[in-house]
C-alpha cells in the first residue's frame, strides 16, 4: 500500500492548481495493481494533476478563442479566496504578478510570429510555445521541528537541528538563519540530532485522525506535542526548520543579547550613552555585524556574548514547535517576563555568570526546562481543510519537433518563482534549475513498462530508462526570475518539488502549439506525437 493513499489524496486537493473554484466535487481512488512495488513518486500526486490541469487550461483557451494566459488571469485565486477544501491560504497571493510577467515576456507576445519565422527558416521542424503555472502546497500537515543553538563567552555559535542534510543545503541555509537575531552565522551545525532530553518531550495519537476532545485530553500534559520531530521531506525545511532556528535565535536576542546591550550602553553617571534616547528593542539593527538602536555605539557579538556570560543572561535555547496548518502556542516565563511564542516546547541556558540558585535548577545538559502556559493548539478541523502553504512557480518554454522523427527539441526556458524571502539564493537557483530537467525528463523521456517487460524483470538500468542529459535541457539557455519579497520579514517558503511541475504542462502545450494537435499521454514520445498526426 505504500503511500498510495496519501499521495491520492494530495492530488485531488492539488488538482485546483491555481484557480479558483467555488463550486466543486474532486474525488479521487488509488487502485491496487500488479505493477512492481515502488515509493512515492516526485511530485507527490500533484504533478500528475496539475499538469493535466494545465494542459486543459490551454485547450480551454483554444476552443474559447482566447489567449491561455488571459484566461488564466480571470480565474486565477486572489488573496483570501478559499482553495478547493475551503482553506484560505497563507498570505499574499502573487498569482496575477507573475502571470502578468509572462503576458509581457516578449516569446509569449510574438509567439505566433516566432513560430512563422522559424518554421520558414526551418521547414524540417515544427516551432512552437508553451506556458503553465501551477503553486503547490509545502509540508506535511504535521510538522514538528525542533532546534538549539548556544554561545560561548568567546563568541562561538552553536545550532543543534533535527532536520537531515539531504542534498537542499538545509545545513547553509539554517545556519544563516541564526544571524537575523544573532548578527552572526551559526558557527557549528550539527544536523539530524534525535537527543533532546532538554525538552523532556512525549506523544501519542495520530495528528491527522485525532479528535478535538483526545486532543485536549493530551493536553493536560504539559510535555505531551502532537508530533516528536519532522522527517526531512515535503519542502518543509525552508519554512517550518527555519521556524524552529528563528524562534530560538529570537529567545537568545530577547534574553541575552539585547539586555546585554542595554546595560552596556547604560554604563555610566546617569545611565550613560543610553540616557539621553529612548531605546526601545524595536529599534534594534545589525549593521556590519554590530548591534545597534536609535543612536547606540555598535556592538559587535562577542563583546555582548562575553557580557551576556559574566551576568547569567539567556546564552542557550531550545525549542519544539508543532504545525498543522498553524502553529501552536503557550505562554513562557522567562527571567519574569512572560512571552507568548509559536511554541510548544522551550528551556534555556544561562551564562557563566548566574546565580548559583539558577545553576541548582538546570536539568540537563545545563538547561532549565520552562513549563508552558495557556497552550493553545490547532484545532483538528484545520485537517478538514488542510492545504494553506503554497509557493508559486511559472515556466514559458520554446521548443521544435521535427517533421519526420517528431522528436522534441527543448530550445530554452525562462521561469518564475515567487518563494517569500530568498535565503540562499544560489540554493533556490540550484532547486530550479535541477527541477526544472527532472520535468523535462517527466513530461519526454522517462517511461517503462509496469508489468511484463518492465524493471520487475531484474535487467532494467539506465541502458534503458533514459534521463535528460545537459543536452536535453537547453542549459545554456534557461533563464528565471525570483521575485523579490514583500517586505524583508517575509517567510521563507518550501520550494523543491513545485518548480518541477509547470514545465511538464508548458511542454505538452508547446507540442500541441507546434503540431496542432494535443497529445494526451507521458511522456510525449515521438511514438505518440506520430499517432496523435494520423489520429
Amino acid at each position: 500500500i505504500n503511500y498510495s493513499p496519501s499521495v491520492a489524496a494530495v492530488g485531488a486537493t492539488a488538482a485546483q492548481s491555481i484557480y479558483y473554484m467555488p463550486q466543486n466535487d474532486l474525488q479521487v481512488t488509488a487502485y491496487h495493481s500488479r505493477a512492481v512495488e515502488a515509493g512515492s513518486m516526485r511530485g507527490y500526486g500533484t504533478l500528475q494533476s496539475m499538469a493535466s490541469t494545465e494542459m486543459m487550461v490551454d485547450e480551454i483557451a483554444g476552443r474559447l478563442g482566447i489567449d491561455a494566459i488571459d484566461l488564466r488571469k480571470k480565474n486565477a485565486m486572489l488573496s483570501g479566496m478559499k482553495n478547493t477544501q475551503g482553506a484560505v491560504p497563507a498570505g499574499a497571493l502573487r498569482l496575477h504578478e507573475i502571470l502578468d510577467k509572462a503576458a509581457a515576456h516578449d516569446v509569449w507576445k510574438n509567439r505566433d510570429q516566432i513560430k512563422k519565422t522559424r518554421e520558414a527558416a526551418d521547414p524540417d521542424n515544427w516551432y512552437g510555445v508553451g506556458f503553465a503555472i501551477c503553486q503547490k502546497d509545502f509540508g506535511t500537515g504535521s510538522e514538528a521541528p525542533m532546534a538549539s543553538i548556544e554561545f560561548t563567552a568567546e563568541g562561538h555559535v552553536t545550532l543543534r537541528h533535527i532536520g537531515i542534510e539531504i542534498g537542499t543545503g538545509m545545513s547553509t541555509s539554517q545556519a544563516l538563519v541564526v544571524a537575523d537575531f544573532i548578527g552572526i552565522p551559526a558557527t557549528q551545525v550539527k544536523t539530524g540530532e534525535t537527543e533532546w532530553q532538554e525538552l523532556q518531550l512525549i506523544t501519542g495519537g495520530n495528528p491527522y485522525v485525532m479528535s478535538q476532545a483526545e486532543q485536549d485530553g493530551f493536553l493536560r500534559n504539559p510535555r505531551w506535542v502532537g508530533k516528536l520531530a519532522s522527517a526531512s521531506s515535503a519542502t518543509n525545511s525552508a519554512y517550518y526548520f527555519s521556524h524552529a532556528t528563528r524562534e530560538a535565535s529570537r529567545v537568545l536576542f530577547n534574553h541575552g543579547l539585547w539586555p546585554a546591550a542595554l546595560q552596556i550602553w547604560g554604563q555610566g553617571p546617569y545611565g550613560g550613552q543610553a540616557n539621553p534616547y529612548v531605546v526601545r528593542r524595536e529599534d534594534a539593527h545589525w549593521v556590519d555585524g554590530k548591534l545597534t538602536a536609535n543612536g547606540m555605539q555598535p556592538l559587535s557579538f562577542a563583546q555582548l556574548a562575553k557580557h551576556a556570560h559574566e551576568k547569567g543572561l539567556v546564552t542557550g535555547a531550545t525549542v519544539h514547535g508543532f504545525n498543522r496548518w498553524s502553529w501552536a502556542e503557550a505562554d513562557y516565563s522567562i527571567d519574569g517576563v512572560r512571552e507568548r511564542l509559536p511554541l510548544d516546547g522551550l528551556a534555556v541556558k544561562y551564562g557563566d555568570g548566574a546565580p548559583k540558585a539558577k545553576q541548582a535548577q538546570m536539568t540537563s545538559n545545563g538547561f532549565h526546562l520552562l513549563d508552558r502556559q495557556n497552550v493553545h493548539y490547532p484545532d483538528t478541523q484545520l485537517n478538514n481543510a488542510a492545504v494553506t502553504y503554497y509557493s508559486p512557480v511559472a515556466t514559458l518554454v520554446e521548443l521544435k519537433v521535427n517533421k519526420g522523427s517528431a522528436d522534441v527539441q527543448v530550445l530554452n526556458h525562462h521561469s518564475w518563482v515567487e518563494c517569500g524571502r530568498v535565503l540562499v539564493e544560489e540554493l533556490v537557483k540550484g532547486q530550479l534549475e535541477g527541477g526544472i530537467a527532472m520535468g523535462i525528463g517527466h513530461a519526454l523521456m522517462e517511461e517503462m513498462p509496469l508489468y511484463e517487460g518492465g524493471p520487475g524483470e531484474g535487467d532494467w538500468n539506465f541502458n534503458r530508462y533514459r534521463l535528460p542529459m545537459a543536452r536535453h535541457v537547453a542549459v545554456w539557455n534557461q533563464t528565471a526570475e525570483i521575485l523579490a519579497p514583500l517586505s524583508p520579514s517575509d517567510p521563507s517558503k518550501g520550494i523543491a518539488e513545485v518548480v518541477m511541475i509547470p514545465i511538464v504542462g508548458a511542454i505538452g502545450n508547446a507540442v500541441a502549439h507546434a503540431i496542432g494537435k494535443r497529445v494526451r499521454d507521458l511522456p510525449i514520445t515521438s511514438a505518440r506525437i506520430k499517432e496523435a498526426l494520423n489520429g
